[in-house]
């Protein structure tokens, strides 16, 4: 018979359960407060490396690591979903020590892991100096859940900043960026996070704190560890004092209620948002007082029977809140409880409006297909009963599972038609991840997260590989659009070197061919600020300045600046692929004619190696790209055509340009900024909110609600 293996799984069941609820409530919340910090140290060290860039000492490995930051910006998913796993490695198994990988004695630590140990070690000092006093309080309440759990060994913190900094690095790995840029990243998240910690700890100590876990000194882990698993089968525990002892049974409904029901004064957005939809139901029609109101078991079976049928439809016109307060009525009225009985206590009535008001926003401000819009309503009473087990559903930070969850499927079914393989399958994707919310056990708190994980599994291939289509497109149109700038700023250039000026047709010649070729590839390769680039521009000059010389008959002067361009004139022959010897003629010819003072000079034109730049292409987004960043979500609408759903993928430095690229990461399009600004204002593309459809939603709920007209 196989035994039952430690830590999570062990944890699944039993009395212990409640205690693997209080765990995974702090894994959740820790994960969704400190997971937005990868993006925000990312776009930190972006805006710190483009300031270098542009000013008098840029860094050498400067634009590969910016290039890399943009790689990493625009697939911060997958980077943040590393994070989440390192993370989660340490609170499978505990309060058990977590499996390492075994290491040949004699085997030698990697390069990687050396240069981790020797960039995050101070990271991690710096961190544990700062928040000492918490951590030491956190450990002992640690220490008392895990003793509880039947840990037989002093476990360790799985929140600490050794862990913290861990995973920061297993995210952020030498392969995808350079020793200097992974060091800047981690001393960004030193920072934020050192900042973040203030609050995340002190959530952390007071979810313990509430649910009981404490020790009078760490010297007793050990003493509370053998007791806990000499009671286990069922006997008293002993070897507590009178004022210390508490039994197991207490300890693990406390730990139960902190996980499912978090205290309800944190719950500021959620209470607030209750306390003025019930002002403003008190002031249209005041609550009923001739009848009782329902008892929270009466109200759970009917809305667990309502939602226990085939369909849930909502009609437009009517609502969601009327919608679920008529389907409660029917429900209640057919088992013996009408409105001349009992009516929904004003909690209840506050969740029926603002789960109803959540929904009516996400049915309304998302281009969701008849089918989509079938599942969503779905979802609403599953919702609802989750209103009423969490008072800290609605709250931002830290977002719930359920919220998030939500999010994402509306995400995958706005402007879905399912017009292709990829729409398709994240429309399926969506569906089935609804379906098992909406068939999992009833109150069960931790059926969001698991549908909500096993839904970011079955999408990270998917979303892939869309990233790599959307990195090659984007790629593509910068690399169009520097080539097109490269040869723009070369016509200028050479404009203003035979402008109004007579020179010999050699020396006009090489301007116009090889030397201009030079100036782009300079650009491209090294920057218009870099010495090479300033090397180029200096042997035009002198050319030039070598034929006003020639004609002046300024032989000894000539020779002399012959002798100082010839070896540039023969690397700029050769990088067009001459041989020494051809180099060496053209060379030759240039000298003949620069011999020869009364050689025929005159005025030159050129034809242009790009089309002008149009005045105001480079002027920049202005406010309208200034509020859609890469990443930014968008529809587009086309009469007669079903919605698309896009995303802003790349946004050009030089003259604000962006590229709009479809779900499976294709080029859809490529529009200037002030086309981008005209499709906003007269609606055929509809951006979506950075923060999310539901956060959205609230925020507009708390808007609402906050104006004069509130309703």
């Amino acid at each position: 018979m196989v035994g039952r293996q430690p830590g999570r799984d062990r944890r699944s069941d039993g009395p212990d359960s409640v205690h693997a609820q209080l765990l995974d409530s702090l894994e959740a919340g820790v994960v969704a407060q400190l997971v937005p910090l990868l993006l925000v140290c990312v776009q930190a060290e972006k805006a710190a490396l483009s300031s270098r860039l542009q000013g008098e000492a840029p860094l050498h490995d400067g634009p590969e690591d910016l290039a890399n930051l943009n790689i990493i910006a625009g697939q911060i998913i997958a980077y943040e979903r590393r994070w989440r796993s390192h993370f989660h490695r340490a609170l499978v198994s505990w309060p058990d020590p977590p499996r390492v990988e075994m290491h040949d004695a004699f085997s030698l630590v990697s390069d990687a892991e050396l240069q981790a140990q020797l960039i995050g070690q101070p990271v991690v000092e710096a961190l544990e100096h700062r928040h000492v006093d918490v951590l030491d309080t956190i450990d002992s309440r640690l220490w008392s859940l895990a003793a509880m759990m039947g840990g037989k060994v002093r476990p360790a913190n799985p929140f600490s900043p050794q862990h913290l900094v861990d995973s920061f690095l297993h995210a952020f790995t030498p392969a995808d960026c350079g020793l200097r840029l992974r060091g800047a990243l981690l001393r960004h998240f030193e920072r934020r996070a050192g900042e973040r910690l203030v609050e995340v700890y002190a959530w952390c100590n007071r979810q313990l704190s509430d649910a009981g876990h404490a020790l009078p000194g760490a010297g007793d882990y050990a003493t509370l560890a053998a007791t806990m698993v000499s009671a286990r089968p069922g006997e008293p525990a002993l070897g507590w004092d009178a004022a210390e002892r508490r039994a197991p049974e207490a300890g693990s409904q406390a730990a139960g209620s902190a996980a499912a029901a978090p205290v309800a004064t944190d719950a500021v957005r959620g209470n607030a948002l209750r306390h003025r939809l019930r002002l403003l139901r008190e002031a249209r029609a005041p609550e009923h007082t001739a009848v009782r109101s329902m008892k929270p078991e009466e109200f759970l079976a009917v809305l667990s029977l309502l939602q226990g049928e085939p369909a849930f439809a909502v009609d437009p016109a009517t609502g969601y809140p009327r919608t679920i307060r008529s389907g409660l009525e029917r429900v209640a009225g057919s088992i013996g409880i009408d409105r001349a009985t009992a009516v929904p206590s004003a909690a209840q009535e506050d969740a029926i409006e603002l789960v109803g008001r959540l929904f009516d926003q996400l049915a309304a401000r998302h281009q969701l297909s008849p089918a989509a819009q079938e599942s969503l309503a779905r979802l609403a009473l599953p919702c609802l009963q989750r209103a009423l087990a969490d008072p800290a559903l609605f709250e931002a930070d830290p977002q719930p599972a359920a919220m998030r969850l939500l999010s994402l499927l509306v995400e995958l079914w706005d402007a879905n038609a399912r017009s292709g393989e990829h729409e398709t399958a994240l429309h399926d994707l969506a569906d089935q991840a609804a379906n098992e919310l909406v068939a999992a056990d009833h109150g069960d708190g931790r059926a969001a997260a698991q549908v909500l994980a096993r839904l970011e599994a079955a999408l990270e291939p998917l979303q892939r590989r869309a990233a790599v289509s959307e990195r090659r497109a984007w790629q593509t149109a910068e690399g169009r659009e520097r080539l097109e700038a490269a040869r723009q700023q070369a016509d200028r250039e050479l404009a203003s070197r035979l402008q109004a000026r007579s020179l010999l047709p050699a020396v006009a010649a090489f301007l116009d061919e090889y030397w201009r070729q030079s100036l782009v590839q300079a650009w491209l390769r090294s920057g218009p600020e870099s010495e090479r680039y300033a090397a180029a521009l200096a042997l035009g000059d002198g050319l030039v300045q070598l034929d006003t010389l020639a004609a002046q008959a300024q032989g000894a002067q000539v020779a002399a600046s012959l002798l100082e361009l010839q070896q540039a004139l023969l690397d700029c022959y050769g990088a067009f692929g001459m041989g020494p010897a051809e180099a060496a003629g053209q060379v030759a010819t240039l000298v003949t004619g620069l011999a020869r003072p009364d050689a025929p000079r005159q005025q030159h034109d050129f034809t242009p190696l790009a089309p002008a730049l149009a005045e105001g292409a480079a002027s920049g987004a202005g406010s309208t790209m200034e509020q859609l960043p890469p990443g930014t979500g968008l529809v587009r609408m086309t009469p007669g055509e079903p919605p698309l759903r896009l995303r802003l993928a790349w946004r050009s430095p030089l003259t604000g340009a962006v590229l709009l690229v479809a779900p499976q990461g294709t080029r859809e399009l490529l529009l200037p900024a002030s086309e981008l600004t005209r499709m906003l204002a007269d609606g055929h593309l509809l951006p979506r909110p950075v923060e999310g459809p539901v956060e959205a939603a609230l925020r507009h709920i708390e808007a609402v609600l906050a104006g004069p007209a509130a309703g």
